[in-house]
């Protein structure tokens, strides 16, 4: 016997069967665990978003938040954390289920998985903290105070749950308080208290465990012990589920009803927090149990979009009004009306009318385009009694409603309020540029989502129209208790004591403009096409004024394309900015007709003013880009190319404009605002810096209102319009080449 033989030591290439098992149980594992890894890497990755170029201009305002706003956002990121690991949990306890070894033998949390849930909030709470935030430099110490308070809120939550769940799972032989971490001595204590306690009879058990033998073993198996009772950690997670539902429709309730409503504290961040947690339960829970059949998880999700798809509810819709009498309002009716075009305005023998032109571009566009008219107006007192029309699209119909929505046709004002002030003005920016995110969200969490799924649970008509847009609408009416339909715009249009509206819209299907105005397009001469309206295609139906602003400002996927609600097929309506991102096609076209049918001597001076809310000579570097590039290389080239071949064709048709009327002793002047500073946003909200701007940039287009400057010559015309005679106009007469 060789007494120093030593025992064998298998060599690695022995042990390579080993390794290969191993790694095919961790493999085995990140299939499996697939759903609450893709949850952790979006609550991790989700603060990063907003330090990435591309993507920061459109969600870098999520964190826009105030301290209330902090404290909800962070009760709904560890809600979510808390769903993570608990999903995981059982997963790691029931790897037989799935015919791997369990990854974990004992139902116990360690220090280190309340570790992990914490991991994954810090970058989220750092982002609340120091996001775009007004309120002077202490402001983050109160927003890090309400965040650490909202993952107090939530951890309780959760420790709460586990001892709900030791009171009714079955007892393990070593005692819960000593399976848990306990980071406070009471919860050591009451999780104690809980593990002596029996909150179901034994004899309630016990027939309750006979029910669950008798269940097909593939049915219960992860799910029920050998007694047929459900495992302790499925108690966890149900309750858990419980109280992620119960939070789920608590923050939801009564959002409603204060829609528009700034006070409400869940932001649109919260709200996608919330979304992720009912995703990451239904997703978790089904690849639970499809998994043990190798069904892929997808396709019950193919099968429940497909059936919710072929249901007509499941469609989006607008409101409208049927059976109404719309008053007759031609474009040369609108162009020549006294009252506006003042025939006895100095320098302009037969009247003065001003129209005016407003792109698109989300919200940015509706604080320039409000803030562009408000200070017009402050300056010029007649300038919003001389307006004739205009053409809005997208973000620009945003702020061009809050502006018109001043006019009134009582005897007694008739007209846009002559006596005007800067605080009034302020009221209509600060209405434009409000955050409307936090609304549209909500809408999308407890709304469209199971509108995807369970469409059929829309039993009338009014539950059909709530969706993302309905929500946008019910803002902007609270906002600024705009109550009017178009019909009732048309009321003085004719008179001249309100302008006319064109909110630029487009036919998805088609791709042609589709006009929702406030005045008809007459016949024009055979040359130049009739847009369609909204009349033309719904006889006898109004909309309200923000169902028609909303139809203008689809902004791809935060608002909806919707249809009008029939039983038959119907047209769906998506931004303006598809076919006219300028809306001065549109403009063009209306003026074209109201002139080519009025007579010749009724023709008024005509100052056109553009409203664009972005540089459009910024031009992007040039990058390396890889093959990744090809994937989407064909949308970024359409979309460039749809901007800027708008701006030529317009630019284009309005000097064919300017040339054939002015043949014609038409006198066209023409005034350009752009904004042309940088970081705006791309969404529906935006941080102070960004109204700074907005401001700034508006009294650098005024530069010294006594002298010619090449900043301020746009300015200096829409002056001279109004009052040629004034210094400095003859020489701007030089430089614009205006005709007076």
């Amino acid at each position: 016997m060789d007494t120093n033989s030593t025992e064998h030591q298998p060599s690695w290439l022995e042990r390579i069967p080993e390794f290969i098992a191993c790694a095919g149980a961790v493999l085995a594992y990140l299939y499996l665990l697939r759903v609450p890894i893709l949850m952790a890497i979006v609550l991790l990755g989700l603060p990063e978003l907003t330090l990435i170029s591309a993507t920061a201009p459109i969600v870098g305002n999520l964190f826009l938040l105030s301290p209330a706003n902090v404290f909800y956002t962070m009760i709904a990121a560890f809600m979510l954390a808390w769903s993570i690991l608990v999903v995981t949990r059982v997963v790691l306890l029931n790897g037989d289920r799935f015919k791997v070894v369990n990854a974990l033998t004992k139902d116990e949390l360690k220090w280190w998985s309340m570790a992990v849930i914490f991991i994954l909030v810090v970058p989220m709470l750092v982002a609340t903290v120091v996001g775009p935030v007004p309120g002077g430099s202490d402001a983050w110490k109160w927003r890090l105070v309400a965040g650490v308070a909202g993952l107090l809120v939530a951890y309780l939550v959760g420790c709460l749950t586990l001892v709900l769940a030791v009171l009714f799972a079955p007892k393990y032989r070593v005692p819960a308080n000593e399976r848990f971490p306990n980071l406070v001595p009471w919860f050591k204590k009451l999780l104690g208290k809980a593990y002596n306690q029996r909150i179901l009879p034994k004899r309630a058990v016990g027939r309750l465990g006979k029910l669950g033998l008798a269940i097909p073993i593939d049915l219960r198996a992860g799910y029920l012990d050998e007694n047929g009772c459900l495992f302790p950690g499925h108690w966890f997670s149900l309750l858990m589920l419980v109280a992620s539902s119960v939070l789920f429709w608590l923050i939801g309730f009564g959002k409603q009803n204060h829609l528009g409503e700034e006070t409400f504290p869940v932001p649109a961040i919260g709200y996608v927090l919330l979304l992720l947690l009912v995703i990451n339960w239904i997703l978790s829970m089904s690849a639970f149990f499809l998994d043990r059949f190798r069904v892929p998880l997808l396709l019950p999700l193919a099968i429940l979009f497909t059936i919710g798809n072929s249901a007509l509810r499941s469609d989006h819709y607008y409101s409208v009004v049927r059976g109404v009498t719309i008053k007759a309002v031609t474009p040369g009716a609108v162009l020549t009306a006294p009252r506006r075009t003042h025939p006895r305005a100095p320098g302009h023998p037969k009247g003065r009318a001003v129209v005016v032109a407003t792109a698109g571009g989300g919200i940015q566009a509706a604080a320039w385009t409000a803030r562009v008219l408000t200070g017009l107006q402050e300056k010029i007192p007649e300038f919003a009694n001389s307006i004739a029309a205009l053409s809005a699209v997208s973000g620009g119909a945003v702020g061009t409603m809050f502006f018109v929505n001043q006019y009134d046709t009582r005897y007694d004002v008739l007209g846009f309020p002559r006596t005007w002030s800067e605080s009034r003005s302020d009221q209509i920016v600060q209405a434009a540029e409000a955050s409307s995110l936090d609304d549209v969200a909500w809408a999308l969490v407890y709304s469209d989502f199971f509108r995807i799924f369970f469409p059929y649970l829309k039993h009338s008509a009014e539950d059909s129209l709530i969706d993302r847009g309905w929500a946008l609408e019910q803002t902007w009416r609270n906002r600024a208790n705009i109550q009017a339909n178009l019909a009732n715009w048309r009321e003085g249009v004719v008179e001249g004591s309100r302008p006319a509206v064109i909110f630029n819209s487009t036919i998805a299907e088609t791709g042609q403009a589709l006009l929702l105005s406030t005045t008809d397009l007459s016949p024009g001469p055979d040359f130049l096409p009739r847009p369609r309206t909204f009349s033309d295609v719904y006889p006898h139906t109004d909309l309200p004024v923000v169902t028609a602003v909303r139809l203008a400002a689809t902004f791809p996927y935060v608002t909806p394309t919707a249809r009008a609600p029939s039983g038959q097929p119907e047209y769906h309506m998506v931004d303006g900015g598809y076919y006219d991102n300028y809306g001065v096609f549109t403009l063009l076209n209306w003026l074209d007709q109201a002139l080519f049918n009025t007579n010749k001597d009724q023709w008024p001076d005509i100052l056109f003013i553009q409203i664009r809310s972005f540089p459009s000579d910024s031009v992007p570097p040039r990058v390396y880009k890889g093959w990744f590039f090809q994937t989407y290389a064909p949308l970024d080239a359409l979309f460039n190319v749809r901007t800027n071949a708008q701006r030529v064709r317009d630019q284009y048709e309005l000097l064919r404009f300017r040339e054939r009327w002015s043949a014609n002793d038409v006198n066209i002047h023409n005034a350009t605002f752009q904004f042309e500073g940088s970081g705006a946003p791309l969404s529906w909200a935006m941080n102070t810096d960004q109204t700074d701007a907005i401001m700034s940039q508006w009294k650098d287009r005024l530069g010294d209102p006594d002298k010619l400057e090449r900043k301020n010559e746009d300015w200096m015309v829409v002056k001279c319009f109004f009052n040629p005679d004034l210094p400095g106009c003859q020489a701007l007469k030089g430089v614009k080449k205006q005709p007076w």
